[in-house]
Protein backbone atom coordinates (compact mmCIF):
# COMPACT_ATOMS: atom_id res chain seq x y z
CA UNK A 1 0.00 0.00 0.00
CA UNK A 2 1.15 3.86 -0.73
CA UNK A 3 0.38 6.61 1.30
CA UNK A 4 1.13 9.98 0.24
CA UNK A 5 1.16 12.25 3.43
CA UNK A 6 1.63 16.00 2.98
CA UNK A 7 4.09 17.38 4.94
CA UNK A 8 2.51 20.97 4.92
CA UNK A 9 -1.00 20.30 5.60
CA UNK A 10 -0.49 16.82 6.87
CA UNK A 11 -3.21 15.43 4.54
CA UNK A 12 -2.81 11.92 3.63
CA UNK A 13 -4.16 9.64 1.02
CA UNK A 14 -3.61 6.12 -0.31
CA UNK A 15 -2.94 6.51 -4.29
CA UNK A 16 -2.14 3.36 -6.81
CA UNK A 17 1.52 2.87 -8.29
CA UNK A 18 -0.32 4.82 -11.63
CA UNK A 19 -0.79 7.56 -9.53
CA UNK A 20 2.62 8.12 -8.17
CA UNK A 21 4.18 9.75 -11.20
CA UNK A 22 1.50 12.29 -11.76
CA UNK A 23 2.69 13.03 -7.58
CA UNK A 24 4.91 16.28 -7.58
CA UNK A 25 7.99 15.38 -5.13
CA UNK A 26 8.20 18.39 -3.14
CA UNK A 27 7.55 17.91 0.44
CA UNK A 28 5.86 14.84 1.06
CA UNK A 29 6.17 11.92 2.88
CA UNK A 30 5.78 8.20 0.58
CA UNK A 31 5.19 5.78 3.35
CA UNK A 32 4.73 2.20 2.25
CA UNK A 33 3.46 -0.75 4.21
CA UNK A 34 4.20 -4.32 3.40
CA UNK A 35 4.78 -3.01 -0.33
CA UNK A 36 4.22 -5.34 -3.36
CA UNK A 37 7.43 -5.57 -5.75
CA UNK A 38 5.13 -3.50 -8.26
CA UNK A 39 4.85 -0.68 -5.52
CA UNK A 40 8.65 -1.06 -4.81
CA UNK A 41 9.51 -0.43 -8.54
CA UNK A 42 7.28 2.46 -8.85
CA UNK A 43 8.58 4.52 -5.96
CA UNK A 44 11.97 3.69 -7.17
CA UNK A 45 11.34 5.26 -11.15
CA UNK A 46 9.93 8.09 -9.14
CA UNK A 47 12.20 8.98 -6.72
CA UNK A 48 15.73 7.68 -8.79
CA UNK A 49 16.42 6.02 -5.65
CA UNK A 50 17.62 2.29 -6.43
CA UNK A 51 15.00 0.05 -5.42
CA UNK A 52 17.77 -2.25 -3.56
CA UNK A 53 17.67 0.28 -0.79
CA UNK A 54 14.13 0.30 -0.50
CA UNK A 55 13.82 -3.52 0.12
CA UNK A 56 12.95 -4.53 3.33
CA UNK A 57 16.67 -6.69 4.19
CA UNK A 58 16.47 -10.12 5.14
CA UNK A 59 19.55 -10.07 7.41
CA UNK A 60 17.71 -6.76 9.26
CA UNK A 61 20.63 -4.86 9.80
CA UNK A 62 20.78 -1.39 11.22
CA UNK A 63 23.22 0.82 8.62
CA UNK A 64 22.75 4.27 7.34
CA UNK A 65 24.08 5.01 3.94
CA UNK A 66 24.97 8.85 3.17
CA UNK A 67 24.47 9.08 -0.98
CA UNK A 68 24.70 12.60 -2.58
CA UNK A 69 21.38 14.31 -2.60
CA UNK A 70 19.63 11.74 0.03
CA UNK A 71 20.38 8.89 2.64
CA UNK A 72 19.30 5.92 3.40
CA UNK A 73 18.74 4.38 6.74
CA UNK A 74 18.07 0.95 7.62
CA UNK A 75 16.59 0.22 11.27
CA UNK A 76 14.63 -2.02 13.26
CA UNK A 77 11.92 -2.24 15.74
CA UNK A 78 12.42 -5.00 18.49
CA UNK A 79 9.78 -7.14 19.52
CA UNK A 80 9.27 -8.67 23.08
CA UNK A 81 13.21 -8.82 23.65
CA UNK A 82 12.31 -11.12 26.58
CA UNK A 83 10.83 -13.95 24.68
CA UNK A 84 12.70 -13.32 21.45
CA UNK A 85 15.54 -11.72 18.95
CA UNK A 86 13.22 -11.11 16.05
CA UNK A 87 12.71 -7.94 14.60
CA UNK A 88 11.08 -5.71 11.79
CA UNK A 89 13.18 -3.91 9.54
CA UNK A 90 12.05 -0.43 8.69
CA UNK A 91 13.85 1.44 5.47
CA UNK A 92 13.69 5.46 5.57
CA UNK A 93 14.93 7.19 2.60
CA UNK A 94 15.25 10.75 2.69
CA UNK A 95 16.08 13.99 0.76
CA UNK A 96 15.49 18.12 1.26
CA UNK A 97 12.03 17.31 -0.78
CA UNK A 98 10.56 13.78 0.05
CA UNK A 99 10.97 11.17 2.62
CA UNK A 100 10.31 7.46 1.86
CA UNK A 101 9.31 5.12 4.77
CA UNK A 102 9.03 1.01 4.26
CA UNK A 103 8.47 -0.93 7.31
CA UNK A 104 5.60 -3.81 7.69
CA UNK A 105 1.99 -3.20 9.21
CA UNK A 106 3.52 -4.78 12.47
CA UNK A 107 5.11 -1.40 13.53
CA UNK A 108 2.83 1.19 11.97
CA UNK A 109 2.17 2.08 15.55
CA UNK A 110 5.35 3.50 15.19
CA UNK A 111 4.58 5.70 12.24
CA UNK A 112 1.06 6.53 13.64
CA UNK A 113 3.01 8.14 16.90
CA UNK A 114 5.26 10.06 14.72
CA UNK A 115 2.18 11.66 12.78
CA UNK A 116 1.04 12.31 15.96
CA UNK A 117 4.06 14.45 16.41
CA UNK A 118 3.87 16.28 13.34
CA UNK A 119 3.12 20.14 13.78
CA UNK A 120 -0.45 21.08 12.73
CA UNK A 121 0.83 24.77 12.07
CA UNK A 122 3.74 24.38 10.49
CA UNK A 123 5.45 22.83 8.04
CA UNK A 124 7.62 19.38 8.95
CA UNK A 125 10.41 18.57 6.62
CA UNK A 126 11.13 15.58 6.19
CA UNK A 127 14.29 15.24 8.32
CA UNK A 128 12.28 16.35 10.78
CA UNK A 129 9.90 13.44 10.46
CA UNK A 130 13.38 11.10 10.32
CA UNK A 131 13.46 12.38 13.30
CA UNK A 132 10.79 11.62 15.20
CA UNK A 133 9.66 7.71 13.42
CA UNK A 134 13.93 7.28 14.99
CA UNK A 135 13.24 8.92 18.09
CA UNK A 136 9.70 7.05 18.60
CA UNK A 137 11.99 3.41 18.16
CA UNK A 138 14.20 4.45 20.48
CA UNK A 139 11.82 5.49 22.87
CA UNK A 140 10.42 2.14 22.70
CA UNK A 141 13.03 0.31 24.51
CA UNK A 142 11.79 1.63 27.47
CA UNK A 143 8.99 -0.47 27.20
CA UNK A 144 11.27 -3.55 27.04
CA UNK A 145 13.46 -2.48 29.75
CA UNK A 146 10.39 -2.80 31.84
CA UNK A 147 9.76 -6.11 30.83
CA UNK A 148 13.25 -7.46 31.05
CA UNK A 149 12.68 -5.70 34.77
CA UNK A 150 9.43 -7.60 35.60
CA UNK A 151 11.14 -11.05 34.10
CA UNK A 152 14.39 -10.52 36.02
CA UNK A 153 12.38 -10.29 39.46
CA UNK A 154 10.29 -12.52 39.15
CA UNK A 155 13.45 -14.95 38.20
CA UNK A 156 15.17 -13.54 41.52
CA UNK A 157 12.50 -14.11 43.29
CA UNK A 158 11.53 -17.76 41.88
CA UNK A 159 15.52 -19.11 42.59
CA UNK A 160 15.35 -17.57 45.89
CA UNK A 161 12.09 -19.46 46.99
CA UNK A 162 11.36 -22.64 44.57
CA UNK A 163 14.28 -23.40 42.62
CA UNK A 164 13.65 -26.02 39.44
CA UNK A 165 15.95 -27.18 37.13
CA UNK A 166 14.46 -25.44 34.12
CA UNK A 167 15.20 -21.58 36.15
CA UNK A 168 18.88 -22.02 34.53
CA UNK A 169 17.75 -22.39 31.02
CA UNK A 170 15.30 -19.69 31.72
CA UNK A 171 17.95 -17.29 32.37
CA UNK A 172 20.30 -18.48 29.81
CA UNK A 173 17.75 -17.72 27.38
CA UNK A 174 16.86 -14.19 28.62
CA UNK A 175 20.70 -13.35 28.78
CA UNK A 176 21.23 -14.28 25.43
CA UNK A 177 18.35 -12.03 24.24
CA UNK A 178 19.57 -9.31 26.12
CA UNK A 179 22.85 -9.45 24.97
CA UNK A 180 21.23 -9.50 21.29
CA UNK A 181 18.67 -6.19 22.73
CA UNK A 182 22.25 -4.31 23.71
CA UNK A 183 24.00 -4.93 20.61
CA UNK A 184 21.21 -3.58 18.46
CA UNK A 185 21.00 -0.60 20.65
CA UNK A 186 24.88 0.13 20.18
CA UNK A 187 24.50 -0.10 16.32
CA UNK A 188 21.31 2.35 17.00
CA UNK A 189 23.33 4.69 19.08
CA UNK A 190 26.39 4.72 16.36
CA UNK A 191 23.80 5.21 13.70
CA UNK A 192 22.58 8.48 15.43
CA UNK A 193 25.92 9.40 16.37
CA UNK A 194 26.64 9.46 12.36
CA UNK A 195 23.28 10.91 11.57
CA UNK A 196 24.25 13.84 13.18
CA UNK A 197 26.87 14.66 11.25
CA UNK A 198 25.01 14.53 7.78
CA UNK A 199 24.64 18.28 7.03
CA UNK A 200 23.63 17.94 2.94
CA UNK A 201 20.19 17.25 4.04
CA UNK A 202 19.78 17.83 7.18
CA UNK A 203 19.65 21.26 9.22
CA UNK A 204 21.63 21.64 12.03
CA UNK A 205 18.79 22.52 14.24
CA UNK A 206 17.08 19.14 13.42
CA UNK A 207 20.91 17.07 14.06
CA UNK A 208 20.68 19.27 17.58
CA UNK A 209 17.43 16.90 18.14
CA UNK A 210 19.08 13.70 17.61
CA UNK A 211 21.29 14.67 21.13
CA UNK A 212 17.98 13.44 22.94
CA UNK A 213 17.80 10.54 21.21
CA UNK A 214 21.77 9.44 21.45
CA UNK A 215 21.27 10.14 25.09
CA UNK A 216 18.40 7.83 25.38
CA UNK A 217 20.55 5.49 23.44
CA UNK A 218 23.45 5.55 26.13
CA UNK A 219 21.24 5.23 28.97
CA UNK A 220 18.89 2.15 27.82
CA UNK A 221 22.62 0.74 26.71
CA UNK A 222 23.55 1.30 30.80
CA UNK A 223 20.33 -0.18 31.68
CA UNK A 224 20.82 -3.61 29.33
CA UNK A 225 24.53 -3.91 30.80
CA UNK A 226 22.99 -3.86 34.14
CA UNK A 227 20.38 -6.07 33.97
CA UNK A 228 22.65 -8.22 32.38
CA UNK A 229 24.75 -8.41 35.57
CA UNK A 230 21.64 -9.01 37.28
CA UNK A 231 21.62 -12.42 35.26
CA UNK A 232 25.13 -13.53 35.70
CA UNK A 233 24.43 -12.79 39.72
CA UNK A 234 21.43 -14.82 39.38
CA UNK A 235 23.13 -17.90 37.60
CA UNK A 236 25.70 -17.69 40.50
CA UNK A 237 22.79 -17.26 42.96
CA UNK A 238 21.10 -20.48 41.16
CA UNK A 239 24.05 -22.44 41.35
CA UNK A 240 24.73 -21.75 44.73
CA UNK A 241 21.34 -22.40 45.68
CA UNK A 242 21.95 -26.12 44.32
CA UNK A 243 25.07 -27.00 45.87
CA UNK A 244 23.53 -26.05 48.96
CA UNK A 245 20.70 -28.67 48.63
CA UNK A 246 23.14 -30.97 47.60
CA UNK A 247 24.87 -30.56 50.94
CA UNK A 248 21.95 -31.06 52.72
CA UNK A 249 21.14 -33.84 51.19
CA UNK A 250 24.66 -35.50 51.99
CA UNK A 251 24.32 -33.74 55.72
CA UNK A 252 21.18 -35.96 56.23
CA UNK A 253 22.80 -38.77 54.36
CA UNK A 254 25.94 -38.80 56.77
CA UNK A 255 23.40 -38.43 60.09
CA UNK A 256 21.86 -41.76 58.84
CA UNK A 257 25.35 -43.48 58.49
CA UNK A 258 25.99 -41.88 61.69
CA UNK A 259 23.44 -43.32 64.07
CA UNK A 260 23.70 -46.62 61.82
CA UNK A 261 27.66 -46.76 62.99
CA UNK A 262 26.87 -45.96 66.42
CA UNK A 263 24.19 -49.07 66.31
CA UNK A 264 26.59 -51.09 65.05
CA UNK A 265 29.37 -50.44 67.14
CA UNK A 266 27.08 -50.92 70.38
CA UNK A 267 25.68 -53.82 69.24
CA UNK A 268 28.71 -55.45 68.06
CA UNK A 269 30.73 -56.19 71.32
CA UNK A 270 27.20 -57.91 72.96
CA UNK A 271 27.47 -59.98 70.31
CA UNK A 272 31.24 -60.68 70.15
CA UNK A 273 30.39 -61.67 74.13
CA UNK A 274 27.51 -64.10 73.21
CA UNK A 275 29.65 -65.91 70.14
CA UNK A 276 32.37 -66.17 72.75
CA UNK A 277 30.40 -67.69 75.59
CA UNK A 278 28.58 -69.87 73.07
CA UNK A 279 31.74 -71.82 72.39
CA UNK A 280 31.20 -75.48 73.83
CA UNK A 281 34.28 -74.97 75.93
CA UNK A 282 32.85 -72.33 77.04
CA UNK A 283 29.45 -73.72 78.07
CA UNK A 284 29.73 -74.36 81.53
CA UNK A 285 30.29 -70.57 82.51
CA UNK A 286 28.16 -69.05 85.03
CA UNK A 287 25.06 -67.00 83.39
CA UNK A 288 25.38 -64.12 85.75
CA UNK A 289 29.12 -63.90 84.46
CA UNK A 290 27.65 -63.82 80.98
CA UNK A 291 24.60 -61.23 81.88
CA UNK A 292 27.78 -59.06 83.16
CA UNK A 293 30.08 -59.02 80.10
CA UNK A 294 27.18 -58.40 77.85
CA UNK A 295 26.42 -55.21 80.23
CA UNK A 296 29.63 -54.17 79.90
CA UNK A 297 29.99 -54.86 76.40
CA UNK A 298 26.78 -52.35 75.48
CA UNK A 299 27.66 -49.77 78.11
CA UNK A 300 31.48 -49.19 77.88
CA UNK A 301 30.76 -47.87 74.02
CA UNK A 302 27.99 -45.94 75.25
CA UNK A 303 30.52 -44.45 77.51
CA UNK A 304 33.21 -43.84 74.97
CA UNK A 305 31.13 -42.29 72.41
CA UNK A 306 29.48 -39.81 75.15
CA UNK A 307 32.83 -38.71 76.30
CA UNK A 308 33.72 -38.11 73.11
CA UNK A 309 30.50 -36.14 72.49
CA UNK A 310 29.77 -38.27 69.25
CA UNK A 311 26.20 -39.28 70.61
CA UNK A 312 24.98 -35.77 68.93
CA UNK A 313 25.69 -36.25 65.08
CA UNK A 314 25.68 -32.73 64.01
CA UNK A 315 28.05 -32.14 67.58
CA UNK A 316 30.42 -34.81 66.30
CA UNK A 317 30.61 -33.16 62.42
CA UNK A 318 31.59 -30.21 63.89
CA UNK A 319 34.38 -31.30 66.08
CA UNK A 320 35.59 -33.61 63.26
CA UNK A 321 35.34 -30.39 60.87
CA UNK A 322 37.23 -28.15 63.85
CA UNK A 323 40.06 -31.51 63.79
CA UNK A 324 40.39 -31.12 59.79
CA UNK A 325 40.63 -27.28 60.23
Amino acid sequence: MIRLVQLGSNSESIISTKELPCQELSNVWIELVDPSEDELHAVADCTQIPISFLRLPEDRQIDLRLEPGYGVINFIVMQDVTSTKDTYPVNLAFSKDFLISVAPKEVQYIVNLAKERMSRTKIDPPAHVVYFIVDEIASSHFGHLENIETVTSDIEEEIIEKPNPQILKKILSLKSNLISFNKNLWYERGLVFNLRKYESVMPKKIRDLFDTTHEDLTRQIDIAETYREILSDAINVHLSATSNKINVSINSLTIVIFYLTIITTVTSFPNMVATFFGIGQFGSTHYAIIIAAILASTILPFVWLWRKKWLSARTALRQIDEEQT
